[in-house]
């Protein structure tokens, strides 16, 4: 496929679990958020990862860090692909929610969490929550942590943003959204686009009928975006 390594960036309180099925047969290195004290620090160590010029693939809070990579270690980058994210400032989104979680998380414990802050905020609660889903997006919010998720609202909170002024980048880049996404609707991945250059070095699609959590629970999909954009950048990345 590529010679260049694909390495895999889960979103707040997610692991490799949430893009095994779409990145199945890609052999991606998944690397955890939350390392890092500071959002600069993580991206610093994130870069060090990739001895050669990577493919990010990142989604939610991944996505918004691959962004940050690629501004601050374009030596780094060979392309990203971006599922469910934004290159909007931390300061634009909703602290007191943060704050809410946090407080949640310490008090009650991440499985509350998940259960009753997250699930309906990805929009399960209406459709009604599949128990294995459910239960994966716990396991792996107590695989990553309370140290790991108190590190990933920071980055979130700290993020400066990228679009005033524009912050243009030059990698080539897969953008793609989920409709009935509350969190980054796909609006916001038209924003990512226009500070893609040179124009047509990227694309977005919308995934119909789907919401944030679209790279679970329509991982055939993603694959199929993901694997027709790494055979059209294949010769220029190798």
């Amino acid at each position: 496929m590529n010679a260049s390594p694909l390495i895999a960036l889960p979103g707040t309180l997610l692991d490799g679990r949430s893009l095994t099925e779409a990145l199945a047969g890609l052999q991606p290195r998944t690397l955890i958020l939350g390392e890092a004290a500071s959002l600069d620090e993580e991206v610093d160590r994130l870069a060090a990862q990739a001895p050669v010029p990577a493919i990010w693939v990142g989604h939610s809070l991944g996505g918004i860090v691959a962004l940050h990579l690629a501004r601050r270690h374009p030596a780094s980058v060979a392309a990203l692909v971006l599922l469910g994210t934004n290159a909007r400032a931390g300061y634009t989104t909703n602290e007191t929610r943060r704050a809410a979680q946090w407080a949640v998380a310490q008090e009650e414990g991440l499985d509350t969490l998940v259960r009753k802050e997250l699930a309906p905020s990805y929009g399960l609660a209406e459709r009604g929550i599949e128990d294995a889903l459910l239960t994966s997006l716990v396991e792996q919010a107590e695989a990553v942590g309370l140290q790991r998720f108190a590190h990933q609202l920071g980055y979130a909170r700290q993020r400066p943003g990228l679009m005033e002024p524009p912050q243009h980048l030059s990698c080539p880049a897969l953008v793609l959204s989920g409709e009935l996404d509350a969190l980054c609707p796909p609006v916001q991945s038209d924003e990512i686009l226009a500070l893609m250059q040179p124009p047509g070095h990227a694309a977005h699609h919308m995934l119909d009928g789907v919401g944030h959590l679209f790279p679970m629970q329509q991982a055939g999909r993603v694959a199929e975006h993901l694997r027709r954009f790494l055979s059209s950048i294949e010769e220029s990345v190798i």
